[in-house]
């Protein structure tokens, strides 16, 4: 993840707030390694681990999706072998009980998952009025609309471009058997120069229209006429959306923290049921030996012993 090369075609803007998410998630999933000294210290940290995407990869999915699923998918193997392995460890550490004893782990075990599950729910309650909270503060700043008008503004700005784009691009050919060097290099390099600087380009196309066919005449005549206004829109519109993009990016910033705060408090909440889980292995262990040993007791006594 570390040395991973962001895509080609990424916004310059969205490549910053990539790159800030990847020191971010990096350092964090560092951290959390280089506190595992043990077994224990691994089941502590892997509900950790498991999160660290949510917390720094708001951005970082853009980018490296597959990724992240990649590492999650293999957090999530070795948080099921973890449950495995303490699963067995917690037969041996059982022991050999007496029933009475294992009646009275049950009963601790019992109280104890209660109040875990108790714990749970009400950071889980907590949790959800923030989520409710967040999603009405969202609204107030109108994300939803702000997302809307920018997925608009990116579709009729990719249009215009196409268009440009499209019809610069009919003209290349003729250019290139023409070995003009300068801005016509540019120009064949990339389209989109012509959108850039329009003026360069209606110069370049009106000194070599006359030695164009008649198709490509049109084409440029076409360009003459329409790239100026074209150019000058698809500019506006940028610009439009740039402002759009950081109105929203203003709104996710004050949103942040709230993110975070709800991020830690889902965090425990997975750390309560991991506990959950463990308690539950543990009682059914205890089950299995309390039959274990009431079986026994009965083959010795000549009777079945019902609990």
């Amino acid at each position: 993840m570390e040395k991973k090369r962001l895509p080609k075609d990424i916004d310059e803007r969205i490549a910053r707030l990539v790159e800030n998410d990847r020191k971010n998630y990096v350092r964090a999933l560092k951290h959390a390694l280089r506190s595992v000294e043990d077994i224990d210290d691994l089941g502590k940290r892997l509900p950790d681990m498991a999160k660290l995407h949510v917390g720094h990869g708001k951005y970082l999915l853009i980018a490296f999706e597959k990724d992240i699923y990649t590492i999650n998918r293999l957090l999530k193997e070795l948080s099921e072998e973890y449950e495995e392995y303490y699963r067995e460890v917690s037969i041996e550490s059982l022991g050999e009980f007496e029933p009475e004893k294992i009646l009275e782990e049950e009963r601790r075990i019992h109280e104890l998952l209660k109040k875990v599950r108790e714990d749970r729910d009400k950071l889980r309650k907590v949790a959800e009025k923030k989520r409710a909270e967040l999603q009405g503060f969202y609204h107030d700043k109108g994300l939803d609309k702000l997302e809307g008008e920018i997925k608009s503004l990116n579709a009729d700005v990719r249009r215009l471009e196409l268009e440009v784009r499209s019809k610069a691009s009919k003209l290349q050919r003729p250019i290139k058997r023409m070995r003009l060097g300068g801005f016509a290099d540019e120009f064949l390099r990339d389209t989109g120069a012509v959108i850039e600087n329009p003026g360069e380009f209606i110069a370049l196309i009106r000194k070599i229209r006359d030695d164009l066919n008649e198709k490509h005449r049109k084409t440029a005549d076409w360009l003459i006429k329409h790239l100026p206004e074209k150019a000058t829109e698809i500019k506006r519109r940028r610009k439009e959306l740039e402002k759009l993009q950081e109105r929203k990016d203003e709104v996710l910033e004050e949103g942040a923290t709230r993110e975070k705060e709800i991020w830690k408090l889902e965090r425990e909440v997975e750390e309560k049921e991991a506990e959950i889980r463990k308690l539950r292995h543990q009682l059914e262990h205890l089950e299995a030996q309390l039959n274990e040993a009431l079986s026994k007791l009965g083959r010795i006594l000549g009777e079945e012993i019902e609990r």
